[in-house]
């Protein structure tokens, strides 16, 4: 796996093509990314009585702290300023947003030890977003809000690229996830996995906490294998994240390999247009299937 550090915007030709060939993408001390995390901060610590908000958790029991993350992770997600800003972003990276599609735009919130647990938003195991959507040119941005540890970072697992795990692709299902949060209060866990999960172990031993500074963007493929690290430092960790699907990519056919996901059918409906929130209409893709010695180890 290459990871490669950037301080000007690429071509979205050139992001599609070398995503889709395993290489992870930082984006370098971006302005709009600064911008964001200033308003993120002012938002966070007027929930949390002005105190840092990495080391809130401290300072609340378990319940009053998912009360006010929570507050503050509805506001956000719902917020267009905030949005327009992450859109903002993604231009300065290069990303065309006249032909860009984009799902949602939460703040994930990752507690430290797990006496606070419970948010929706929080720690997710191993997976492959592609996993979920079955869209293999589907690209996914990610940004720490404050300063990262190992431990409090995002995890990569260059060895899946092209090595198959298994998984539970074939049995999980959208809907029954969408009815199982339908029970479930705001912000809170949902008793239904959010995305399908391995059903064997991973090899940790080649695992990257990738380090980035708040202003950095991540941008990797659907088809890498990550999870949030476990968080075992004193502090929370506060990030946000976006997928989208550009439109030349569709027309290209450029994807990234499926190794070993068996899920249908491609969830285009997540997506609309970052201009005029029109939904994705897909009338044909050959998104690639797995290789049949893959299909035989899901369960």
């Amino acid at each position: 796996m290459k990871l490669s550090y950037l301080t000007q915007a690429i071509s979205d030709q050139e992001r599609s093509e070398r995503l889709f060939t395993g290489e992870l993408l930082v984006y370098r001390q971006i302005p709009a990314m600064l911008a964001l995390i200033e308003q993120a901060d002012s938002q966070l610590k007027s929930a949390l009585d002005g105190l840092d908000p990495d080391q809130a958790q401290h300072h609340f029991e378990r319940d009053e702290f998912l009360k006010r993350t929570g507050t503050v992770q509805t506001s956000f997600r719902k917020d267009p300023k905030m949005r327009q800003l992450f859109f903002e972003v993604l231009k300065q990276c290069g990303v065309d947003i006249q032909h860009s599609y984009y799902d949602h735009f939460p703040m994930r919130i990752v507690p430290f030890a797990n006496s606070h647990d419970g948010a929706q938003r929080a720690a997710i195991g191993h997976h492959r977003d592609s996993w979920g959507s079955n869209i293999h040119c589907q690209q996914n941005w990610w940004a720490p809000l404050y300063s990262l540890e190992p431990q409090r970072s995002i995890t990569f697992y260059p060895d899946y690229w092209s090595q198959p795990l298994a998984n539970n692709t074939a049995q999980w299902r959208f809907t029954d996830y969408l009815a199982s949060r339908k029970q479930s209060p705001p912000e809170r866990s949902v008793a239904y996995p959010s995305a399908p999960s391995p059903s064997e172990a991973v090899d940790e031993r080649n695992a990257v906490q990738l380090m980035l500074n708040p202003g950095d963007v991540l941008n990797f493929a659907s088809a890498h294998l990550h999870a949030s690290a476990i968080n075992t430092t004193q502090r929370t960790r506060f990030s946000v994240e976006m997928r989208t699907i550009c439109q030349t990519d569709l027309e290209a056919e450029r994807f990234a390999p499926n190794v070993d996901n068996e899920g249908t059918p491609a969830m285009y409906s997540w997506f609309k247009s970052i201009t005029t929130l029109e939904p994705l209409s897909v009338a044909e893709v050959r998104e690639p299937r797995c290789h049949t010695e893959a299909a035989e180890f899901n369960i």
